[in-house]
């Protein structure tokens, strides 16, 4: 009694006879033709489908697997990195990156002067009434509630 059991998981076979593969999820049904095991991953990782691989290195650019870190099995390959096209053609954005003081001065006045208009022009005093008169009732409200909760 008291005797140790050791179990491989990786010699056992899905009890449910289904393997998927890690990249598309595909099941397989009893027969691992389509299947491969491409690195030292194991468990519900192991497998994959060939060209689900291949198709993963291309699209990463190595050849590295990036849950166990080892390299895919022979026949897999990366593609070259790709390398940076460089232009000499020259193009400007903008005359000057600088504002003149001038220009500035004269871009403020001008903002100032149409928000003055704008003032005098959209005289709004009732709305500014109802929105002191909702702020005063709010305020009340509040005040009520809290004197209201110290009585009790």
């Amino acid at each position: 009694m008291g005797g140790e059991v050791v179990l491989f998981i990786d010699d056992l076979k899905p009890i449910s006879g289904f393997s998927r593969c890690r990249i598309c999820h595909e099941e397989e049904f009893e027969s691992f033709k389509s299947l491969e095991a491409p690195c030292a991953c194991s468990g519900t990782v192991k497998f994959a489908h060939r060209d689900c691989i291949q198709t993963w290195c291309n699209e990463k650019g190595n050849t590295t697997c990036e849950i166990c870190l080892q390299q895919y099995e022979p026949g897999y390959t990366a593609p070259a990195p790709k390398k940076c096209k460089n232009s000499n053609e020259v193009m400007t954005i903008r005359y000057s990156l600088e504002i003149s003081r001038r220009e500035e001065e004269a871009l403020l006045n001008r903002r100032i002067v149409e928000y003055e208009e704008g003032v005098r022009e959209n005289n709004y005093v009732e709305c500014t009434y109802a929105a002191d008169r909702s702020a005063f009732c709010c305020r009340s409200l509040a005040l009520a509630v809290t004197f209201s909760i110290f009585i009790y």
